[in-house]
C-alpha cells in the first residue's frame, strides 16, 4: 500500500514538473521579437523532443510526418488552437506577453520548418 502511493506520489509529481518545464513563463519576449526568438523562448522545451515533448505529446519540429495532418488543418486553425490552449498545451503556449499575431507568426515559422 504504501509502495503503491509513493509510486502514485512520484507519477504525479514527474508529471507537474513537465508540464511546468514547458510552460515556465520566464519570457522575455516583446513586441519585436521575432517567431525565432519566441520559438526558443516559449516553444522549443515541448517541442524539440526528448523526455518532454513525449510526455506532452508535443508535435516535435520538423517532424514531418507528425505535422502533415496538422498543417493540412491551416495556419489559422493551428492559431487558434495556440491561442486557446490545446491537450496539454497552455494558452499561448504560456507566453502571456505574446500577441494575437506573435503567436501566429510563430506557427507559421514552425510550420515552415517541419513542411
Amino acid at each position: 500500500m504504501i509502495v503503491r502511493r509513493t509510486i502514485k506520489t512520484c507519477c504525479s509529481f514527474i508529471m507537474l514538473s513537465v508540464l511546468v518545464g514547458c510552460s515556465s513563463g520566464s519570457s522575455s519576449v516583446t513586441a519585436t521579437s521575432s517567431a525565432e526568438e519566441i520559438y526558443v523562448q516559449n516553444c522549443v522545451a515541448c517541442h524539440s523532443g526528448g523526455f518532454k515533448g513525449w510526455m506532452t505529446g508535443a508535435p516535435e519540429l520538423g517532424d514531418k510526418a507528425v505535422w502533415e495532418p496538422l498543417i493540412a488543418k491551416g495556419v489559422d486553425v493551428m492559431t487558434t488552437f495556440s491561442i486557446k490552449g490545446v491537450n496539454k498545451m497552455p494558452a499561448k503556449g504560456s507566453c502571456k506577453t505574446c500577441s494575437d499575431q506573435q503567436i501566429k507568426a510563430t506557427v507559421q515559422y514552425m510550420v515552415e520548418k517541419s513542411k
